[in-house]
């Protein structure tokens, strides 16, 4: 079977520092991964290397089959199938829920500017259809009666979620979250466990969670890698991750409360 996501020895080197040292993971189709580690570890690095803000030192990254490494960074989401959200927001504030939509699904326009100077019909046809697959995610997703909204007036985890519907738009071969959970009470965490299992299930994409609630990646993901110093120090079930010494050790290091969270899940 062809994975979604394999990275094979991959590191980066900013000066005299190793930011990421030989790392190699992989997701397979409708696989949920997670993505663990103290502060600094490099998990925010790493995934820049997967899509394509940084380019990898050395090692080898492969979407579907297909290696990246000469691919800049909207190519390997227009041509290869890779969507990311960011540990801080970043919507367009100041554009409408639906226009955050659409934005993102330029790879789906096959017209050129004389249609759009005109208004031809293949601009027009073209426009529909992309409005209407927007507006269905939307719905999914329960955000279609908001549409017209501005996105800085979404509550948080509403944002949150849109940035997800933004990122599905373009119809990706595998899905990227970075800590999703960020900033979110309690309930809305329960309410994004459930959406990223639907997403996976529904829309059938491999997906890689960065994320420090130990709770909800202990609870979301099938297989977990951990990484500490840039290096890779541990794989396996939530529960073989939860006993491995040298990630309690590392998580130790840090805060015994995180500590805590990553023995009891």
């Amino acid at each position: 079977m062809m994975k979604a996501l394999e990275i094979i020895d991959v590191g980066i080197q900013f000066g005299g520092l190793k930011a990421v040292q030989n790392v190699s993971l992989y997701v397979n189709p409708g696989e949920l991964v997670g993505l663990i580690g103290p502060n600094g570890a490099g998990k925010t690095t790493l995934f820049n290397l997967i899509t394509g803000i940084y380019r990898p030192t050395w090692g080898r990254i492969l979407i579907d089959g297909q290696d990246i490494q000469a691919f800049r960074a909207y190519e390997i989401t227009n041509q290869c199938g890779c969507a990311r959200t960011f540990q801080n927001i970043r919507l367009f504030r100041n554009l409408s829920v639906l226009n955050n939509v659409l934005v993102a699904s330029h790879k789906k326009i096959n017209y050129g500017l004389v249609s759009i100077l005109i208004q031809s019909k293949k601009f027009m046809e073209n426009e529909k259809q992309i409005r209407r697959e927007a507006m269905d995610l939307l719905k999914i997703f329960n955000l279609d009666h908001k549409a017209d909204e501005l996105a800085r007036n979404l509550p948080y985890g509403e944002q949150r979620k849109l940035e997800i519907v933004r990122a599905l738009s373009t119809k990706p071969k595998i899905l990227f979250l970075d800590e999703p959970a960020a900033g979110m009470n309690d309930s809305e965490t329960a309410q994004l466990l459930k959406l990223v299992r639907f997403i996976r299930d529904d829309f059938k994409i491999g997906i890689l969670v960065i994320e420090h609630d130990m709770k909800f990646i202990m609870g979301l993901c099938e297989r977990i890698y951990v990484l500490d110093h840039g290096q890779l120090i541990a794989q396996g079930t939530p529960q073989e991750v939860q006993r491995n010494p040298e990630v309690i050790k590392a998580y130790l290091g840090e805060d015994d409360s995180e500590a805590s969270q990553v023995a009891n899940g």
